[in-house]
C-alpha cells in the first residue's frame, strides 16, 4: 500500500528549481513551483534522460534536454512531444504533503 516517504525540508529547493532524490529507494524529481511542491519520474519516458536537477520553465514546465520533449510537473503531462519521432508518453506523478517543512512524498 503506498503511503509518504520524507523526501526533503523546504528550504533545499527553491522556486524554479527541481531536484532528484531518493524515496524509498526510488530516484523521484521533486519541483518547487512557487512554493508548491510537484513529484514525478526522474527519467524521461522516451529515452531515460534525467529530469531531476534541471530548471524549471514558463512557471511550470520542465525540458528534457535530449529531444525538448516538455511536461507540465504539476500533471506530468507531455505538452511538447520529442522532436524527431513525435513521442508524447506523459510523466508519472506522485502526491506530496508538507509536514514540518519537509517535503512527503507517496510512493
Amino acid at each position: 500500500m503506498p503511503q509518504f516517504y520524507d523526501a526533503l525540508p523546504t528550504d533545499y529547493l527553491a522556486p524554479g528549481e527541481t531536484m532528484t532524490v531518493s524515496v524509498d529507494g526510488f530516484p523521484i524529481a521533486v519541483a518547487n513551483v512557487d512554493g508548491e511542491y510537484f513529484a514525478f519520474q526522474n527519467l524521461c519516458p522516451h529515452q531515460g534522460t534525467t529530469l531531476g536537477g534541471r530548471p524549471i520553465s514558463e512557471g511550470h514546465f520542465i525540458v528534457c534536454s535530449q529531444h525538448s520533449s516538455c511536461y507540465d510537473v504539476r500533471t506530468g503531462q507531455c505538452v511538447r512531444p520529442a522532436e524527431g519521432d513525435g513521442f508524447s508518453q506523459d510523466l508519472m506523478t506522485f502526491d506530496t504533503q508538507i509536514v514540518d517543512d519537509v517535503v512527503q512524498v507517496k510512493v
